[in-house]
C-alpha cells in the first residue's frame, strides 16, 4: 500500500469521529495498517543493498529468493560445480554436481565436459524419481538421504502432491560462474571507470555499469546463439540502430563505444515503460514484448509481470534477467569480501584523434611510428579489412591511439597528401548488408555491375548474400594499394586479430630468450585467459601482467608465449608427446629428483596422458 492511501485513510478516519473513546477505537484498525504498512517498508529496506537505489530499482518480494540464487551463482559456485534447481522457484536447490576430482588430477577439458553431461544427466533423473515418488504418496524418509529435505523445501508451495509431478518436470542445471566472474572484476577495471562517465553523461543510474556481468562477464568477443556480440551483447538490428556498424567498424566489439549505445538503448527504454526494472528487462526481452506484458496484466510491478506473465519468448532467461542483474550490483559491490585479493586492471587510457576524411590506418601507423598492434588493440570495432589496409577508417569514428600521440597523429594526417585521404570509403571490400543489391552498392562506389561480376567473378547479378564480402573495383577518386612495408604492417595485424587481437606476442617473444632460470614459459591455448593461466602455475595476476608488459591484460591470444615469474605452489601437468623429465625439471624451475620424489617414481620414464604433480621451485 502506498504511503499517501494509507494516511488518507488516517484523516478520513478522524474526520468520521468524534473525540473521546470511540474516537480512538476506530482508529485503531487504521493505525494497524499503518503499523503493518510501516514494518513492511522496514522488512523490504533490509532485503537491500546500499549500493542499490530502492527508488529505482524495487526488490518484490517474490524475486528475493532469486536475487539469492545468483548471488550464489556469482560468488559461491564455480563453473566446475552445476546447481540442479527447480526452474519456478530458485529457493528449491536439490544437489549439486562437482567435476573437482577431474580438475584435481588432470583431466582434458574434452573429458571433463563429457563427464559433466552423465552426471548431471544421471543426477537430474534421480531427482525426478524421488520427485515422482513424492507425488506417489511416498514417505521422505524412503528417500535417498540427501534428497528427503525436498518436502520441507517446498513446503511454501501450493499444490499438494500434484506440486512434486510439476517439479519433475521442471529440474534445471546452471554452472557456477565465481571463476568467470572473479576474472570479470579484472577486466572491468578497464573499462569501468569511462562506462561511469557515459552513465553520468546520459543521466542513468550508476548500477547499470554492472549490466556487462550479467551480458558476458565483460567478454568484448562474447557471441550468443542468436547473434548477440560483444560484451553489452547488441544482435545486429539493434545495434544498427543504436552504434555505428557499416563494413568498416563494428561498434559492438568495443566495450565502451557499445556502452554509449546501450545508455541510448536504456534511456529510450525507460521513457517509454516507465521504470527501471521493466526496461531492464526489455534489454533481454525487447521493449515491445515488456509494453505487451504490461497492458495484458495491467501493472508496471517486475514482480507480479515475473510471476503471472505467459509469452513464448518470455521464458527463464526473462524472467530471471532483472533479479540477476541486481545480484551482480551486489556482488560487484561486495567483490573485496567475496573475491579477496582481486584487484581490477588499470583503467585503459588513449587519446581520441579527429579527422574530417578517410584515411588508411597503415599510413598512420608508418608516418607516426607506432606499431599497428598497439592500434589494432585501442581499436577493436575496427574491421580486419582496415588493419590489412584495404578499408577506411570512416571520418566519424572516434580513432583512439596511444595516450600522449594525439598531436603526432593530427601532425601526420595534416601532412598526408590530399588522395591519401579521399571524401568515401574507397575500399577493397565490401560486406553485403541486408536490403543489398548489385545495382545499389555499385552506385555506392561508383562502379557498375559488370565490373563488380568481373571482380568477383559472380556469374549473376542477382546472386549476392548478407555477410558476403565483395572487391570493389578502385576508381579514380579511390586510393592505390598501400605500399609494400605498409601491406607487411598490415598482414602481420590481420594475423592476430584472425587470433582474437593479442597485445604483446612480439613482447613475449623478446622476452622468452632473456627469462631467468627461476621463471617458466608458458604458451597460450585457446580459451585461456590471464586469470586462469595465473592461477594454474599459482602466482598473482600483476605479476604475469608486469612480466609481460602487457598493455591489454584481456587481450590474449592462442600461441603466445608468457613469462610465468617463480610462483609457490605445486602444479599438476598432463604429460605430452615429446615430454621428458629433465626437460619438464627445466621448464617448470625445478629438478628431475622432485619431480621424482612427488610422483613416486623409480625412475625417469613418463608416458603421453600420464598426470604428474610438479613440485614448486
Amino acid at each position: 500500500m502506498h504511503k499517501s492511501l494509507v494516511f488518507s485513510k488516517i484523516r478520513a478516519s478522524m474526520g468520521n469521529h468524534r473525540w473521546g473513546r470511540s474516537r480512538f477505537a476506530g482508529l485503531l484498525p487504521v493505525c494497524g495498517t499503518l503499523v503493518a504498512f510501516l514494518a513492511s517498508g522496514a522488512a523490504g529496506q533490509e532485503r537491500y543493498h546500499p549500493a542499490i537505489d530502492p527508488a529505482l530499482f524495487p526488490l518484490p518480494e517474490n524475486l528475493a529468493p532469486a536475487v539469492e540464487f545468483w548471488k550464489d551463482v556469482f560468488a559461491t559456485y564455480t563453473s566446475d560445480q552445476v546447481i540442479l534447481h527447480d526452474e519456478r522457484h530458485l529457493n528449491v536447490v536439490y544437489g549439486v554436481v562437482d567435476m573437482g576430482d577431474l580438475r584435481a588430477t588432470g583431466s582434458s577439458e574434452l573429458q571433463i565436459d563429457r563427464a559433466r553431461i552423465r552426471r548431471v544427466r544421471a543426477e537430474m533423473s534421480r531427482i525426478a524419481k524421488a520427485l515422482r515418488d513424492l507425488a506417489a504418496g511416498r514417505p521422505a524418509m524412503e528417500l535417498p538421504p540427501d534428497l528427503r529435505s525436498i518436502p520441507s523445501q517446498m513446503e511454501n508451495i501450493a499444490g499438494g502432491r500434484t506440486k512434486y509431478r510439476r517439479a519433475a518436470g521442471l529440474i534445471r542445471s546452471q554452472r557456477g560462474l565465481r571463476d568467470r566472474f572473479e576474472e570479470a572484476i579484472e577486466i572491468s577495471g578497464l573499462f569501468m571507470p569511462g562506462i561511469q562517465r557515459t552513465l553520468a553523461e546520459y543521466g542513468l543510474p550508476a548500477e547499470i555499469r554492472c549490466l556487462p556481468f550479467v551480458e558476458s562477464m565483460f567478454n568484448y568477443r562474447a557471441r550468443s546463439k542468436v547473434g548477440a556480440s560483444g560484451a553489452w551483447q547488441f544482435t545486429a538490428s539493434t545495434g544498427r540502430a543504436f552504434l555505428q556498424m557499416d563494413e568498416a567498424v563494428d561498434a559492438r566489439s568495443d566495450v565502451l563505444l557499445a556502452a554509449e549505445g546501450a545508455a541510448r538503448k536504456l534511456r529510450r527504454d525507460h521513457e517509454s515503460l516507465e521504470a527501471w526494472p521493466l526496461a531492464l528487462t526489455a534489454y533481454n526481452h525487447g521493449a515491445g514484448g515488456m509494453a505487451r506484458a504490461v497492458r495484458r496484466l495491467g501493472t508496471r510491478d517486475i514482480g507480479v509481470i515475473a510471476e503471472k506473465y505467459r509469452s513464448r519468448t518470455f521464458g527463464f532467461a526473462s524472467r530471471n534477467f532483472y533479479p540477476e542483474f541486481l545480484a551482480a550490483v551486489i556482488v560487484y559491490a561486495e567483490r573485496d569480501r567475496h573475491f579477496p585479493g582481486v584487484e581490477p586492471f588499470p583503467e585503459i587510457r588513449f587519446d581520441v584523434v579527429d579527422r574530417d576524411r578517410y584515411v588508411a590506418l597503415t599510413d598512420l601507423a608508418t608516418a607516426t611510428g607506432v606499431e599497428m598492434d598497439e592500434l589494432a588493440d585501442l581499436n577493436p570495432a575496427l574491421d580486419r579489412s582496415v588493419l590489412a589496409g584495404s578499408l577506411l577508417v570512416p571520418p566519424r569514428y572516434p580513432l583512439r591511439v596511444p595516450a600522449g600521440t594525439a598531436a603526432r597523429f593530427e601532425q601526420a594526417y595534416a601532412a598526408l597528401a590530399s588522395d591519401r585521404k579521399p571524401d568515401r570509403q574507397a575500399a577493397f571490400g565490401y560486406r553485403v548488408q541486408r536490403g543489398d543489391t548489385l545495382g545499389a552498392i555499385a552506385r555506392r562506389f561508383g562502379s557498375s555491375v559488370s565490373e563488380l561480376q568481373r571482380a568477383n567473378r559472380l556469374p549473376r547479378a542477382d546472386r549476392i548474400y548478407v555477410g558476403q564480402r565483395l572487391r570493389i573495383p578502385q576508381q579514380g577518386s579511390g586510393r592505390a594499394a598501400p605500399p609494400p612495408v605498409q601491406r607487411a604492417a598490415a598482414r602481420t595485424a590481420v594475423e592476430r586479430a584472425s587470433n582474437a587481437t593479442a597485445v604483446a606476442a612480439a613482447a613475449g617473444a623478446r622476452n622468452s630468450s632473456q627469462q631467468a632460470s627461476n621463471e617458466i614459459v608458458h604458451v597460450v591455448r585457446n580459451g585461456e585467459s590471464v586469470h586462469r593461466i595465473s592461477r594454474k602455475y599459482g602466482v598473482p595476476v600483476a605479476a604475469v601482467v608486469a612480466a609481460n608488459g602487457l598493455r591489454r591484460p584481456d587481450l590474449i591470444h592462442a600461441g603466445q608465449r608468457l613469462r610465468i615469474p617463480a610462483g609457490g605452489r605445486d602444479v599438476v601437468y598432463r604429460v605430452r608427446r615429446g615430454d621428458t623429465l629433465s626437460q619438464l625439471a627445466r621448464t617448470f624451475g625445478t629438478s628431475t629428483a622432485k619431480i621424482q620424489q612427488a610422483n613416486g617414481l623409480r625412475g625417469s620414464r613418463i608416458v603421453v596422458g600420464q598426470t604428474l604433480r610438479i613440485p614448486a621451485g
